[in-house]
Formats: C-alpha cells, sequence, structure tokens
C-alpha cells in the first residue's frame, strides 16, 4: 500500500534541525568573489573595474562591521582554490527575514559596497602612500 500525508506534501530531505535553518541565512563571501586580478572561471564576481586588489578576510570583516552587519571570519579553504584561506559569514537578514540595512538588499549589492569602501580604509591608504613615497637615503 502506498501512504500519502494528509497535505499531499512529502518532504524529500530529512529535517536538518533548526540549526541549519539559520545558518542558511547567512552569507558566505571569500576575498576572491572582490579580487579584480581573478577572472570569473577562478571565482570574482564583480567586475573588474569595481573589484580590489588581493582583498584579505580582516578587511572584508570590517567594512561589514562598518554597515552594521553582523559577521564571523571562519578558517575555510576556498573550493576552486583549496591554497586560498578564510572567509567571512555576514547576517544580511534578522531571523524573521527583515533586511538589516535598507539600501543592500541582496549579496550582489554587498559585494559592490564592499569593493566601493575597501580601498577606502586607512591599511589601504597607508600602505598606498608608503609605495609612493620614495625611501629616504642617507
Amino acid at each position: 500500500f502506498f501512504f500519502q500525508a494528509e497535505d499531499g506534501i512529502r518532504d524529500v530531505e530529512r529535517s536538518r534541525g533548526l540549526g541549519d535553518v539559520y545558518k542558511r541565512q547567512w552569507q558566505t563571501i571569500y576575498p576572491a568573489y572582490l579580487n579584480s586580478k581573478l577572472t570569473v572561471q577562478q571565482g570574482r564576481r564583480v567586475s573588474k573595474e569595481k573589484g580590489v586588489d588581493n582583498p584579505t578576510c580582516e578587511e572584508i570583516a570590517e567594512v561589514v562591521r562598518f554597515l552594521k552587519f553582523n559577521c564571523a571570519i571562519e578558517d575555510k579553504a576556498y573550493p576552486r582554490d583549496w591554497t586560498q584561506r578564510g572567509r567571512v559569514k555576514v547576517l544580511i537578514k534578522d531571523s524573521h527575514g527583515q533586511l538589516l540595512h535598507p539600501e543592500i538588499l541582496t549579496k550582489g549589492k554587498l559585494l559592490l559596497k564592499l569593493c566601493e569602501y575597501i580601498p577606502k580604509l586607512k591599511t589601504r591608504v597607508n600602505k598606498e602612500l608608503q609605495a609612493t613615497t620614495p625611501a629616504q637615503t642617507q
């Protein structure tokens, strides 16, 4: 005999518990998504013109915190290149599905905001100033 659920809906997957539901609300951002030196095949998700030269997880997390999002840095390998370690998990919606930032509606818009703010970080500006100032010789 074939028994059907009363409402006609069947679960294909087993329930993974509430923990996994909460985990699915976090967006994952690897530095490769923003790296202007990589190709799309290597994992870049923004245009080359808007991308950032070799962003780090710490820089991404700093900007995410500035935008008032919750985030966590994880020591995980990027699937397309296992030598690249680190990713940032970002919560852009609360537990009820409401957006936490009025301007950032999607992960793509968050990536573009990151590309806009990372070059303006003090650490980036200081590095550029040091690179452009000639070394003093005695």
